[in-house]
């Protein structure tokens, strides 16, 4: 299968190694989650430590304040927890000590307000006098007596945020006395809490975005050092592959090693007709020039029907089909070759085709220090032979070959005729095929033995 090019002209094996992108698509929102997820578990923690202490604090507050009031009178503070109707106690002089008891204890504390609830629900005592007497139905008292545990509620109140700290007062034997219900200004509790959480949650959170910078930053430089690198290696590779076939070049991604594969192929060779009497009167840059274009015209009909230039030799060039339709395809790009010579002008000599279908093997020969990845054995050799037998403008195919096209290509031939090739027991039966060209075409004799290293 190929590789389809992006945009840019490359495919997925040109491609450098997109690490920025897989940074930011994988690695950086995973970074990102871990630094939002560090800093709202610190800041739950945080504020939960906070409210321990805090509720600590304010346990040891209210027990503060019970001993206060029951050290100042002793009577009252045992009828205000006790059993003693709320009416009888604040309607008496009793009642009266134990209001100047708590107006004196909390003189000095920052407590806006206060209640004390009796294990019934009932409020013993409340900074708002109206309250006394009344019942707290509400879920956190109801919790806290079931539990034991103290509770924190933050409230809005026309003169601003408030926490209601609820924290139980025990007795002897740790018998629950009452339930003390602390009013702190949200402003206090905050600020405690900013104090504490800031050095807890923002100098890591800073700490990890500036991991995070520096780590972008060098994923940046990373990548446009890997993108140069690439850029590079692919201009050298491609460099390297205008001089060798697509099969050299898939043979040495794949690392194909041993002795080659046996595979049945239509090979098509070319070679310039009286090139050495063109050589011998121009100047090596016209031969060279001569050589380039008609290079590039062969090349691109060949690739364009789906063939692989194997090599170019001198003046002749070896081409490889394979696949299906391969001999339909050679002979097309023959027929492609010889009218875009017909068509060309300038062009001092021209090119005779030989193509011929048979069993070779393919594979890398030589050294492991200096290979060559080519096609191997007779095949190669009778496509040379049928070569030498073409005039210029011609194209000789083997009889099979054509059989296996059939149709309106394989009639535009000439009648089969015999061709004796030397080195081979049995001849060959050939077709020819002629198309204009500039040049008078004359058909050379049968040529001695060639191999496809050697022009035919």
């Amino acid at each position: 299968m190929t590789a389809t090019p992006d945009e840019a002209g490359l495919t997925p094996v040109d491609a450098p190694f997109p690490l920025q992108r897989r940074y930011r698509r994988r690695i950086l929102p995973g970074l990102l989650l871990f630094v939002l997820s560090l800093a709202v578990l610190a800041t739950l923690g945080g504020r939960r430590m906070v409210e321990s202490i805090y509720l600590d604090q304010a346990q040891a507050r209210a027990d503060s304040i019970a001993g206060l009031i029951a050290q100042e009178t002793p009577e009252g503070w045992a009828a205000l927890v006790g059993g003693v109707p709320l009416d009888r106690l604040w309607g008496g002089s009793l009642g009266a000590e134990v209001r100047k008891a708590f107006e004196e204890a909390l003189t000095d504390s920052r407590l806006q307000r206060l209640k004390v609830y009796r294990p019934d629900r009932t409020i013993a005592f409340s900074t708002t006098a109206t309250e006394i007497g009344g019942i707290d139905d509400g879920d956190t008292l109801a919790g806290l007596l079931a539990d034991g545990d103290p509770r924190v509620v933050e409230k809005q109140t026309p003169d601003g945020g408030l926490y209601e700290l609820y924290v139980p007062h025990h007795g002897p034997e740790e018998r629950l006395l009452a339930v003390f219900e602390l009013y702190e200004p949200q402003a206090f509790l905050d600020e405690i809490m900013l104090r504490t959480l800031a050095p807890a949650v923002v100098v890591p959170v800073l700490l990890l975005a500036g991991l995070v910078v520096l780590l972008g930053r060098l994923v940046t430089h990373a990548q446009a050092d890997i993108d140069s690198r690439t850029a590079r290696l692919v201009e050298l590779r491609r460099r390297l592959e205008s001089f060798v076939s697509r099969s050299a070049v898939h043979a040495a991604r794949s690392a194909e090693e041993g002795s080659g594969h046996r595979l049945r192929m239509t090979l098509l060779y070319s070679d310039v007709r009286d090139f050495s009497g063109f050589s011998e009167d121009a100047t090596p840059e016209a031969v060279v020039a001569f050589l380039n274009r008609l290079m590039a015209l062969q090349v691109e009909a060949v690739r364009d029907r789906g063939g692989d230039v194997d090599k170019m030799i001198g003046d002749a060039l070896l081409a490889r089909f394979d696949g299906p339709a391969a001999a339909a395809r050679a002979v097309a790009a023959a027929e492609d070759i010889q009218r875009a010579m017909a068509g060309a002008s300038n062009l001092p000599r021209g090119v005779g085709i030989g193509i011929f279908t048979g069993d070779l093997v393919s594979g890398a020969i030589g050294p492991a220090e200096r290979r060559d990845f080519t096609v191997i054995g007779d095949t190669v050799n009778v496509a040379a032979r049928l070569c030498s037998a073409a005039a210029e403008g011609a194209v000789v195919v083997d009889a099979g070959t054509l059989a296996t096209i059939g149709g309106a290509a394989a009639d535009a031939f000439e009648p089969p005729e015999i061709l004796g090739v030397k080195g081979r027991r049995e001849p060959v039966t050939v077709r020819r095929r002629s198309y204009p060209a500039a040049r008078a075409p004359s058909v050379p004799a049968l040529a001695p033995a060639a191999s496809p290293s050697s022009s035919c």
